[in-house]
């Protein structure tokens, strides 16, 4: 009885695993990538693809799809927002100790000061966007282009930063 692809490309699980680890992987995802690279050769021999290398399964294709799969992780985790414990504290002994109002006054006032000096246009741009309004949005609303808005927007808040 002829073995199925699937059961071929398992013969070289170790082959399989040393690969997903050279690109950086620990021990327990690259067995989790490995196996999903069994689920998707099964799939696509189900859909008819051949990959035969003769008598053997096609390695370059299986570095492919052990790649992709990696990459994929790769991306999904560098998405995933990840903050220190040192930042969560800090976080919690700010909220802990509230705003000093006085202070948050002050900045206000230099800030509407400061904005009474910029040109309308800025301005106005500016007050949009910050108030949470995207550039995009904002850019097929007014038929303005993405990036004059863009470029405004960032001028204006350069020009507070820098004067604060």
């Amino acid at each position: 009885m002829k073995k199925s692809l699937v059961e071929i490309a398992y013969n070289k699980h170790q082959d399989w695993i040393r690969i997903v680890k050279s690109f950086g992987c620990n021990s327990s995802t690259a067995e989790d990538i490995v196996q999903e690279m069994y689920i998707q050769l099964h799939l696509d021999v189900q859909k008819g693809l051949d990959l035969w290398y003769g008598e053997e399964v096609n390695t370059y294709y299986c570095y492919k799809v052990l790649r992709g799969i990696y990459l994929n992780i790769y991306k999904k985790e560098a998405k995933q927002i990840k903050m220190y414990l040192e930042e969560i504290n800090e976080f919690k002994q700010a909220e802990e100790l509230g705003i000093d109002e006085v202070e948050y006054a002050n900045k206000k006032k230099k800030i509407d000061d400061l904005m009474d000096k910029m040109f309308w246009y800025d301005r106005k741009v500016f007050e949009i966007c910050a108030s949470g309004k995207s550039v995009a949005e904002l850019s097929r609303d007014t038929k303005i282009s993405y990036y004059s808005l863009y470029n405004t927007y960032t001028n204006a808040k350069k020009f507070i930063k820098d004067q604060l």
